[in-house]
């Protein structure tokens, strides 16, 4: 039978005793800073873990967000070298529990409904794709994981991808064999791999795909400002350089280059919520590259078709977040083939948006009116002040005694420095006057 152990009475403590505490959580954090420290090596095949992002800035959907001091923080990461080795993307499950395959009775394509579509969604989350609600229904989040897979598994191009979905009994007795989705770059921790070339995109923790994405990326394939590259809009700016708040917005004419460029990065800041750009609506967006960011989008269509971001499924986007870290390692596979680590730091950086060189003003509406006494009767006598009746059609336009024409002059654009990509790391473009 065991006895319960006496507490030992109370005593009075040595002076040095209530200060143990205060010297244990210093101790403490020394350990986390050389820690860190440590940790923040750049080295090939490192991920990151949950705390490593925590003492980083999380913006908000509606607060503005400053600019990131890039003598401290930077997103890209140079001096590695590509591995020796590196596994494919689809591998062979080493433990593979029995399966006794299932035959369908029909082909599946997106609006479809039934037990066989569950087995589908079943199968695919699996993998590590995410079809959505395992609900029996072949909706958009379910064909594109069917997308996905198609690219990275079956490696079909693109352009030989049905818009539909359509998954064959065929191709559902390859999904049911015991392949797995495994990292080219392998390591502990979470870190993400974009392919570009097959615009797919996967988180990996511990060398485990927890998501694997169908995405859609910049047009352009090169970072040349051609005109097939290249887009110029007239874009209203509600924060400038430094990202302080503009009140009232600007508008500016400006251009860019719809390209993403290949090389490794880190996740650096992420904004919870909505985030509405100067070229669109973003949701959730997680920045790797100054402003080209994962984040996600009502249209994700097969082809690349952003202004230089990674597009994902709306849905998705919701818990994207919580899946990955601020700090973690982005490795993205270019549209020319070349591995992440082959990018100098030049070729890493976006394309940052510059002047349109053919802009000459700003058109802001209702900045320009023009009245002409022509069209407008006064009924007031010269001495009163501007009671006024104007023609049918004709806009309401208040004059002064003398029935003098008001012309008011055009509002001249903003003047916007280039940014040509920089030897040294550039400033950062606030978020809206970059693409995505």
């Amino acid at each position: 039978m065991n006895t319960p152990r006496r507490r030992p009475p109370a005593s009075t403590p040595k002076p040095i005793a209530k200060w143990l505490p205060a010297i244990a959580a210093v101790s403490v954090l020394a350990v986390v800073v050389l820690a860190g420290t440590a940790g923040g090596k750049d080295t090939n095949n490192i991920g990151s873990n949950a705390d490593a992002g925590a003492a980083e800035t999380v913006e908000s959907a509606t607060s503005t967000s400053n600019a990131i001091d890039d003598s401290t923080v930077g997103y890209d990461v140079t001096g590695l070298t590509v591995p020796e080795s590196t596994m494919p993307a689809v591998g062979t499950d080493s433990t593979p529990l029995p399966v006794t395959k299932t035959q369908l009775g029909r082909t599946l394509v997106g609006g479809a409904y039934g037990d066989d579509v569950k087995q589908l969604q079943t199968r695919l989350t699996e993998l590590g794709f995410v079809p959505g609600v395992i609900d029996g229904a072949f909706g958009e989040q379910t064909k594109e994981a069917v997308w996905a897979f198609d690219k990275l598994v079956l490696k079909m191009p693109r352009d030989q991808v049905d818009e539909s979905g359509r998954v064959s009994n065929e191709t559902w007795q390859l999904m049911q064999d015991p392949i797995v989705i495994q990292p080219r770059r392998p390591g502990s921790g979470t870190h993400v791999e974009i392919y570009l070339p097959e615009q797919v995109a996967a988180v990996f923790t511990d060398n485990r795909a927890t998501l694997v994405i169908h995405i859609s990326s910049g047009t352009a394939l090169t970072s040349e400002r051609t005109k097939d590259n290249s887009w110029c809009e007239t874009v209203t700016l509600d924060t400038d350089a430094d990202g302080n708040l503009l009140d009232p917005p600007q508008q500016q004419a400006v251009c860019g280059v719809s390209y993403t460029p290949g090389g490794v990065f880190r996740f650096q800041r992420q904004v919870t919520g909505d985030r509405v750009g100067a070229l669109g609506r973003m949701f959730n967006p997680i920045y790797f590259n100054y402003g080209i960011a994962m984040h996600g989008a009502k249209n994700v269509p097969l082809e690349p078709a952003s202004h230089g971001c990674i597009r994902m499924n709306q849905t998705i986007s919701n818990t994207f977040q919580s899946f990955v870290h601020l700090r973690d390692y982005v490795y993205v596979w270019g549209q020319d083939g070349k591995e992440p680590e082959q990018y100098t730091k030049q070729q890493s950086y976006p394309v940052f948006n510059y002047p349109d060189p053919d802009a000459t003003t700003t058109t802001v509406k209702t900045t320009t009116t023009t009245t002409k006494p022509a069209v407008t009767t006064t009924t007031a006598k010269p001495s009163s002040s501007s009671a006024t009746t104007t023609t049918a059609g004709t806009p309401s336009v208040s004059t002064s005694a003398k029935p003098t024409a008001t012309t008011t002059a055009p509002t001249s654009a903003p003047t916007v420095a280039p940014t040509a990509p920089p030897t040294s790391p550039p400033p950062v473009s606030p978020p809206s006057t970059l693409s995505p």
